[in-house]
């Protein structure tokens, strides 16, 4: 069995745990190092049941504790070059960083947790999303930051049966809203965020036979809201007629377990 559950999700701080088997690992290292522990204990784990932590890119909400993860808590981190030097980790001698490429497939826990590495469109580096996988073949997915639904991104997400996607800002409320021209105009473009309704258009690719939970992640505060995300995602899916648990994560608490299996399923 393969479960996730999202420590918090949105433009404050990014944080997930994925677990298979006795192997955890940790998605990004937004939040504070206490609130990583905070909100691992309220799901019965601690950071000493984490084999690793995986980045997919250098902004600070998803980065900021990552330093403290590898030194003081001995935990190896897993991200691209570019996200390593970008973030500014510390070398070698004071850490366990281990480098990752678009296209690589990880091992955790002896075959517990495979995770394949795929490459996004966003402002970053080197950004990368990550599938994970358990022994019996069922899928985990989760991408953020994405400035659009590139093809080998809907490749490497498609079918999943937990599927993460990022659903960070309403259109209209973006364009009409008070961040200056510059920013709209990054977050609007190809290497920006997935809008409302670029994530529920995607879903017609991304949901496959096997999806039975879909989560809306990484919402902006200022041009979002958890109703308009999942309005937007529920469209998506009634338009095709899927049966699928759809929920948004948040930034101030842990969501519940996420688990793939059989006849699908939330906890």
């Amino acid at each position: 069995m393969i479960e996730v559950a999202f420590l918090g999700s949105g433009s404050t701080g990014n944080c997930a745990v994925i677990r298979a088997g006795r192997t955890a690992v940790l998605l990004d290292a937004g939040l504070s190092p206490r609130q990583i522990g905070v909100r691992l204990g309220k799901l019965g784990m601690t950071l000493d049941d984490v084999s690793a932590l995986l980045l997919t890119h250098e902004h600070s909400d998803h980065v900021c504790s990552a330093a403290v993860l590898a030194t003081k808590r001995g935990i190896p981190v897993y991200a691209t070059q570019g996200t390593l030097a970008k973030a500014g980790l510390p070398g070698p001698l004071f850490a366990d960083l281990r480098t990752v490429a678009d296209g690589a497939e990880l091992c955790f826990g002896g075959g517990d947790l495979t995770v394949r590495v795929t490459r996004t469109p966003h402002d970053g580096v080197d950004p990368v999303c990550y599938v994970f996988a358990d022994g019996a073949g069922r899928r985990v997915g989760v991408a953020t930051d994405l400035g659009h639904l590139s093809e080998n991104v809907l490749e490497a997400l498609e079918g999943c049966d937990v599927l993460g996607l990022e659903a960070n800002h309403d259109v209209d409320v973006l364009r009409e809203g008070a961040y200056p021209a510059f920013l709209k105009k990054r977050i609007l473009s190809d290497v920006g965020h997935l809008s409302n309704e670029a994530a529920a258009a995607g879903l017609a690719r991304l949901l496959g036979e096997r999806t039975r939970i879909v989560v809306g992640l990484h919402l902006s505060k200022n041009n979002n809201t958890p109703t308009l995300a999942e309005r937007a995602l529920r469209q998506g899916v009634e338009r095709l007629g899927a049966k699928v648990v759809l929920e948004v994560a948040g930034p101030d608490a842990p969501t519940g377990w996420y688990r793939a299996r059989p006849a699908g399923g939330i906890e």
